[in-house]
């Protein structure tokens, strides 16, 4: 990790965002002892810049380099965002109150995408390129590492990451050598689960707010090991991705799901499905194969299959992930893009990606029916959103007053707590039937009193 050199980070240009080091260390401090609204999430940017070796040898004014970094680092960040230069060579961020590390990942692909051109400054004779790499650092919930412990991490991950297709890496952080020791029993363990199908899936309805009738589902991955305990699904992913199961887990969920969705369908329950797709399973070539196979053996009708994409994973390899999309959508299934909105958004995919659905993060949602700013952001994705003929799903309807602000804003879908959780597929099938017949018998009876 690069060392801090505060005389080379004194701002010659104000920016909102910048502090200094020693400043972005308490920040991150106060995002830690603070933790409960969401992940906190450092970045560290390891710039690999052109004119290290000029900057050693004739120490230029090196300043409007990292002014014109700073202001590229500006037009992706959110307002809450923070950043210091640690050294000509290093940038730290902290990005607080993520709702997942995947939010991180898309923040650094699209950093590096506005740091990858070259940059052209009167102090410098050549155009100063970047080769940006980035690693990022987070802890979960009820862990509280220090700041330094968090940009260590994330200093590693950025030295680790310039070797990957990618050049992002995000680590999680344990503060604690019992909880890395149940980490270590959970990996060891997750493999063995997955061979024993000791996993579930469990389904969180989704409401067509017209008419309040259950029309789909989210399919989504839960686990309780032998000794009663329930695992977090965030940390399987995590897991999955790191010990190179992510396929197999996403083979597992999209069999157990279509499985459930023929079964009620020979009981006359004809619901639509949505299932997550993570970065990593969307880059395999084997996917369409795999999804086309599932679907042909469970007799399920590509259109009732939505796969929910991060922007992460479009931004990974666009070229790829356009290629990918197509194929998926040549299938007949639609696409959705999860977590739209999160300041880190760029419109140009709701143009270049043939998607179906925009997923407006809970973020937005669970203030909607209280902030005059949210209800604005949901209104103004809902209009986009329908801009480009895609439906419309919030998640994280908490109460009956957020769900009647979407009513009211236009919003196809919801989903949230509220309505229900993810249930056990009987218990789901059941809750569906319950609720669409007290739909229809409402709607019968406000017909006859008209």
């Amino acid at each position: 990790m690069a060392s801090s050199r505060p005389d080379e980070a004194a701002a010659s240009v104000p920016r909102a965002r910048e502090r200094s080091a020693a400043q972005l260390l308490g920040d991150i401090e106060t995002a830690i002892a603070h933790g409960d609204t969401g992940r906190d999430v450092v970045l560290v940017i390891a710039l690999n810049r052109s004119d290290r070796i000029d900057a050693l040898t004739r120490a230029p004014d090196d300043r409007p380099v990292l002014d014109e970094i700073g202001r590229r680092m500006e037009s992706v960040l959110r307002p809450a965002d923070r950043y210091a230069f640690a050294s000509r060579e290093e940038a730290w961020l902290l990005l607080p109150r993520l709702t997942s590390e995947a939010l991180a990942e898309l923040a650094s692909h699209s950093l590096i995408q506005s740091l990858s051109a070259p940059l052209r400054v009167s102090s410098a004779p050549l155009p100063v390129r970047l080769r940006p790499s980035i690693g990022g650092a987070w802890a979960p919930a009820g862990s509280h590492p220090d700041a330094m412990t968090l940009v260590g991490v994330a200093a590693e991950a950025a030295a680790q990451s310039l070797g990957r297709e990618d050049h992002v890496r995000i680590l999680r952080v344990n503060d604690d050598h019992a909880s890395g020791l149940r980490r270590h029993e959970i990996e060891r363990d997750l493999h063995d689960a997955l061979e024993r199908n000791e996993l579930e899936v469990h389904f969180q309805p989704q409401i067509d707010l017209r008419d309040g009738r259950c029309v789909s589902a989210e399919a989504l991955v839960r686990w309780r090991r032998s000794d009663g305990r329930a695992v977090d699904p965030s940390t399987i992913a995590s897991i999955a991705e790191e010990r190179g199961l992510i396929l197999a887990l996403t083979r597992f969920t999209m069999n157990a799901a279509l499985r459930h969705a023929a079964k009620w369908k020979k009981q006359g329950f004809d619901v639509s499905l949505a299932l997550n797709l993570s970065a990593i399973t969307f880059g395999e070539a084997t996917l369409p194969q795999l999804v086309a196979q599932k679907l042909a053996i469970w007799g399920i009708e590509p259109s009732r299959l939505t796969l929910e994409l991060t922007e992460s994973a479009l931004i990974r390899n666009e070229r790829r992930a356009i290629a990918m999309a197509g194929e998926l959508r040549a299938l007949g299934c639609r696409l959705s893009i999860d977590d739209f909105g999160t300041g880190y958004s760029s419109l140009s995919y709701l143009q270049r990606f043939p998607l179906d659905e925009l997923k407006i993060d809970r973020s937005f949602v669970q203030s909607v029916a209280s902030e005059r700013d949210d209800r604005r952001i949901v209104r103004a994705l809902v209009e986009l959103a329908h801009a480009f003929e895609l439906t419309t799903v919030a998640e994280g309807v908490e109460n009956a007053f957020i769900e009647a602000a979407l009513r009211e804003l236009g919003c196809d879908l919801a989903q949230g707590f509220h309505l229900s959780p993810a249930l056990p597929p009987d218990d789901f099938i059941e809750w569906c039937a319950n609720r669409n017949a007290a739909r229809a018998f409402t709607a019968s009876g406000s017909r006859a009193t008209r």
